[in-house]
């Protein structure tokens, strides 16, 4: 029963987002403006993994936002869901704002809330090994980055990503293989350094 209510409700969504997208391509933009309240979470979040400051991250979210905006008039309505197209164009600023900033030094791990430690040890290990994974991603090609993310955080399927990426679902999983080979690499150094 529950199953069947979580499709239903799953469905009224996208025909909502559907929706939205249909009336903010003619430009209504209250329509946007739900978009991005449907999205400018999963945008910060995307852009925060990458930068690791909270105040780029806002800054390049709403850059994001902006741009696409200017470009909705011209989203291609297919089966890419809308967010992967705000994450191509989030992926853009962040390697605009990396060339103009190479000096990006994360402050924080995560971004908003803290919650006590229930245990202290534990967290402090878990919260190193994130750390560690995420400075290794870093260090990938900036397309095996993207492909990580995308598949790995985001949790996106191989035609989502390849559609958003304009490559091949072959192309995608041939980028995400040697991502992964090249991350168990730098941890394994990493471990051993």
């Amino acid at each position: 029963m529950a199953e069947g209510m979580s499709v239903q409700f799953e469905a009224r969504t996208s025909q909502t987002e559907a929706q939205l997208i249909e009336a903010a391509v003619r430009g209504d933009t209250r329509a946007f403006s739900a978009l991005y309240d449907l999205h400018a979470e999963r945008v910060y979040r995307h852009i925060y993994y990458r930068v690791g400051n909270r105040d780029d991250s806002e800054d390049l979210t709403q850059q994001v936002f902006l741009q696409a905006w200017r470009a909705i008039n011209r989203y291609e309505r297919t089966h890419t869901p809308f967010i992967a197209w705000l994450l191509t164009i989030a992926y853009n600023a962040v390697v605009s704002f990396s060339r103009r900033t190479k000096d990006i030094t994360p402050i924080e791990l995560e971004p908003a809330t803290h919650e006590r430690w229930a245990d202290p040890e534990a967290e402090t290990l878990a919260r190193y090994d994130r750390l560690a994974v995420r400075r290794a991603i870093l260090r990938l090609k900036p397309d095996h980055q993207q492909v990580i993310l995308m598949r790995f955080v985001e949790y996106f399927d191989y035609p989502t990503i390849a559609a958003a990426l304009g490559k091949t679902e072959g192309n995608i999983r041939v980028i995400q293989h040697r991502a992964l080979l090249e991350l168990r690499r730098l941890l394994s150094h990493e471990v051993k350094g």
